[in-house]
């Protein structure tokens, strides 16, 4: 007797200015992909944000010799000076801690991914225009992976967000939940 794998494939249809495209998907599949990338991008940016913890970090070299690009002055402007650096430098490594563990525990993971796609895009306007490519660069395509992953819920696949939605103020306020999954 044949072992048989029952696959649950769903379609979408979706409505884009005056055509409808439909979308195929593996019920099996998609979960695990969303699972696997938000605990791959949560242990990227808690590696990170303590890498620097654990260092002697300062985003000054990053802006003075990374920096390039029509906003470069912004960003070495802001690299000789103490004050701004005393807020970038905790906020650079507390924000990836933050952001790694609100990834993999599945907490508040809309939130989470959008602060790591407003770092992507200060990172990729640091570094404006792309050394390999006149636009796109690896910082985009994480801001697209993110976006992906919270438009899917991803904190709701064996993540708090699941739980946390469930209690009676999160229901109450719908703004909760869209801050979840």
């Amino acid at each position: 007797m044949a072992l048989k794998l029952q696959e649950s494939t769903y379609s979408v249809h979706v409505p884009l200015i005056d055509r409808t495209f439909e979308f195929k998907y593996s019920a099996a599949l998609v979960p695990a992909l969303v699972l696997g990338g938000r605990l791959s991008f949560g242990w990227i940016f808690i590696w990170s944000g303590f890498d620097k913890l654990i260092t002697d970090f300062s985003a000054e070299g990053f802006l003075v010799n990374a920096s390039r690009g029509p906003l470069k002055d912004v960003f070495v402007d802001m690299s000789t000076s103490s004050v701004a650096l005393d807020v970038i430098d905790p906020l650079l490594v507390w924000g990836q801690i933050l952001i790694g563990f609100s990834l993999i525990l599945g907490f508040f993971t809309r939130i989470g991914l959008l602060f790591a796609a407003t770092q992507m895009f200060l990172f990729y306007l640091a570094q404006l225009y792309p050394a390999n490519n006149p636009f796109l660069d690896f910082h985009l395509i994480y801001i697209g992976i993110f976006a992906l992953l919270g438009a899917m819920g991803a904190g709701r696949v064996l993540g708090l967000d699941a739980l946390v939605e469930k209690l009676e103020p999160v229901k109450r306020l719908p703004v909760l939940n869209w801050l979840l999954g």
